[in-house]
């Protein structure tokens, strides 16, 4: 009964989760179902140092970025690619992906659906692709990547950017940020000749108003 209990909370604290970070990001999620799609990687690492880890750990994790709208260097779109190992034959988890800014407060964008691992089976791998839409400020964010017991809800490994430099320094903004285009600035420039003209027409200014000042005497 206490661990129908627990797994209901689990449900409820992720449906929660997913609920209120719905409005900022849009995530699609594959897993092993699906075929890995090959890309040219932007940052990726063998999982060697993790935070935390007890039965189960990552095993590797890629990192890929896109979208530049108006080409400043911050993408809106993020992906991420995992694959993680137990020491158990099977383990049920849910992976939950975190963004931290330089400045303010870790922020949940998305958490998965509860998937299985199998051992060190290369075949029970997690990848989203989420496009961010709106409040995350052009930044450089750390990212971190928790996967939690199905059951239970506990804590069972933990990497991010403290323990590997290729999930910091991700340099990411919202889509709205990212459409945003300043209006083109005019320049106007008076030149050699613009100020010729003025100095001119400020001369008959002041020829006009001595001939007139002249006359009314």
């Amino acid at each position: 009964m206490k661990n129908i209990y627990l797994a209901l909370l689990s449900f409820a604290l992720l449906l929660m989760v997913q609920t209120a970070n719905a409005n900022n990001s849009v995530t699609t999620e594959r897993h092993n179902s699906a075929k890995k799609i090959s890309r040219t990687v932007a940052k990726q690492t063998e999982a060697a140092n993790q935070a935390y880890q007890s039965h189960v750990w990552f095993h590797s994790i890629d990192i890929f970025f896109s979208g530049d709208i108006n080409a400043n260097g911050y993408y809106h779109r993020l992906e991420v690619e995992f694959d993680a190992d137990t020491s158990l034959p099977y383990q049920q988890v849910f992976a939950e992906f975190t963004l931290l800014p330089t400045y303010g407060g870790e922020r949940v964008f998305y958490t998965s659906s509860v998937f299985e691992l199998y051992r060190d089976s290369p075949d029970d791998w997690l990848a989203i692709d989420t496009v961010l839409e709106n409040q995350f400020n052009p930044d450089d964010y750390l990212l971190t990547v928790r996967l939690f017991d199905a059951s239970t809800g506990y804590l069972l490994t933990e990497i991010s950017g403290f323990d590997n430099a290729n999930l910091d320094y991700i340099p990411l903004e919202d889509y709205n940020h990212d459409s945003y285009l300043p209006p083109p600035t005019v320049e106007v420039s008076a030149g050699t000749t613009g100020i010729s003209v003025l100095l001119a027409l400020c001369l008959v200014l002041i020829n006009r108003s001595r001939q007139t000042a002249s006359g009314a005497k």
